[in-house]
């Protein structure tokens, strides 16, 4: 772990220390309830004031406060700043700028966490660190790059999350990273970022606004957006990911990619073709994987050859790719499998994992359990009936619609053609669950967080079984 001395935390933040911590500090948390021993608390304020809480992170061996007044009930060091949020974030970007290996950000409207997780393991776990979970936001970045180890890590793969306007120019700064990865941009997050034209213009951000970025590699629809041929036009190299024939020599600036797969003696088996201008097709065997997970899998592709990465590792590694929990896993048992891809969902992601799941269990009868799409705003309603509009099922499959923002489906739903009595509406998971629990065939569990549609699967499900295969 890396260690930080009092004066530079205290140059670097632009804070004074009420007295020095006695021994270098060890890391950093903004949990009182989940201190290390030397760790220093980062008193956050949020739904609950981290002043608060000092005695707690004490108790756990805390060495010390980062803080924007002096608690005088707290015998620990307190580093005194103007704002805590901003003195992490200038403290975090300090400790990257010693860091001399390359920094890869990675941001989207859906794909990150599975992108960043392919990277990591492409780059090989000894010597790249990467984002733990979702720690992708103001807070969650810096603790990030503070878990750098400047003298055993090579690269860093940081995930960048936003909300809000605003928040990917500090991200951008703080993480200054060599090259970035978006994935998509897509309707989410809408809520906080306005329309879909705003979520390009923020995602870009992580390219132009830290004025670190040799190297861009994004998805052709991109283009679209004027922010996405600014940044074609500037002096970052740009890699443009396209589906095309890797037969054939792409234009200068973009990347040929498609997927292949096939059943043999042993099961189904998944190709990605990756074409890079100036080199020969590159074949490499892939996990089973929806399409937009294919493309995140090119990205990260694209990335790990740019940054030196060999062919004959990224062969040997790809295929040990698997998807994280709740993330586009599928589970078995009894007879019955569950695809699980609930973390989070907006229209796209939610496409994506229908289209998926339908096509892997095209021979079993489907229940599709969906859950609402948070953060669209005042999109809410015609995004998700506009997504209804687009699914279609076969005779033998039926639709369960969990929770009040999933009735919003149920109109472009019908208007695709699928009978009402294929359709079933309930208010929430518990009265989901025995409509789940006695299907006999597949099913789909996607939609939002807050609809905690994780709690249908039953608990004697797991992960054996050949249907193991991974969502965008």
């Amino acid at each position: 772990m890396p260690f930080f001395d009092p004066e530079s935390l205290a140059e670097w933040s632009g804070g004074e220390w009420s007295r020095s911590p006695r021994n270098l500090v060890s890391g950093f948390s903004h949990d009182s309830r989940r201190m290390e021993s030397g760790e220093m608390f980062v008193a956050v304020r949020a739904e609950r004031d981290g002043h608060h809480f000092l005695r707690d992170a004490a108790k756990l061996g805390a060495s010390s406060a980062l803080v924007d007044h002096f608690v005088a009930d707290s015998d620990l060091p307190q580093l005194k700043t103007s704002d805590v949020g901003e003195a992490f974030l200038r403290i975090a970007h300090m400790h990257r700028r010693n860091f001399e290996g390359k920094i890869i950000g990675v941001t989207g409207s859906c794909g990150k966490t599975s992108t960043k997780d392919v990277l990591q393991l492409l780059f090989g776990y000894d010597t790249c660190l990467a984002t733990n979970g979702n720690f992708n936001n103001l807070l969650g970045v810096p603790l990030t790059l503070l878990r750098i180890e400047c003298s055993v890590h090579l690269k860093a793969v940081v995930e960048a999350g936003i909300n809000r306007i605003g928040e990917m120019d500090q991200l951008a700064k703080a993480i200054a990273p060599d090259l970035t990865l978006v994935t998509m941009v897509a309707s989410a997050h809408l809520e906080g970022l306005g329309s879909e034209i705003k979520v390009a213009q923020e995602k870009a951000r992580l390219i132009q606004d830290s004025g670190t970025v040799k190297t861009a590699i994004f998805p052709e629809h991109c283009l679209q957006f004027d922010e996405f041929r600014e940044v074609q036009e500037s002096e970052v190299e740009c890699l443009v990911l396209k589906y095309g024939d890797p037969m054939e020599e792409p234009p200068k600036g973009f990347l040929f990619f498609d997927t292949k797969t096939e059943t043999n003696m042993v099961g189904d088996a998944a190709s990605l073709r990756l074409r890079r201008r100036g080199y020969p097709p590159l074949s490499l065997p892939l996990p089973i994987v929806s399409e937009g997970m294919a493309s995140n899998c090119a990205l990260a592709v694209a990335a790990a050859l740019e940054l030196g990465v060999s062919e004959d590792e990224i062969f040997e590694r790809l295929p040990q790719y698997k998807p994280s929990a709740l993330r586009g896993k599928w589970l078995q048992g009894r007879g019955n499998f569950y695809y699980v891809d609930c973390y989070n969902a907006n229209p796209a992601s939610m496409l994506d994992a229908i289209r998926f799941f339908q096509r892997q269990a095209q021979d079993l009868p489907k229940l599709l359990t969906l859950g609402g799409m948070e953060e669209l705003g005042d999109e809410g309603p015609r995004l998700h009936q506009d997504t209804g509009s687009k699914i279609n099922i076969g005779p033998s499959d039926k639709v369960l619609l969990v929770g009040e923002k999933a009735q919003w489906l149920k109109a472009g739903i019908l208007r695709s053609g699928i009978e009402k009595e294929s359709i079933q509406s309930v208010g929430d998971v518990l009265e989901a669950k025995s409509l789940v629990s006695e299907f006999e065939g597949a099913v789909l569990l996607k939609g939002s967080r807050a609809n905690a549609l994780e709690t249908l699967v039953p608990n004697w499900a797991t992960e054996e079984g050949k249907m193991d295969y991974a969502g965008c």
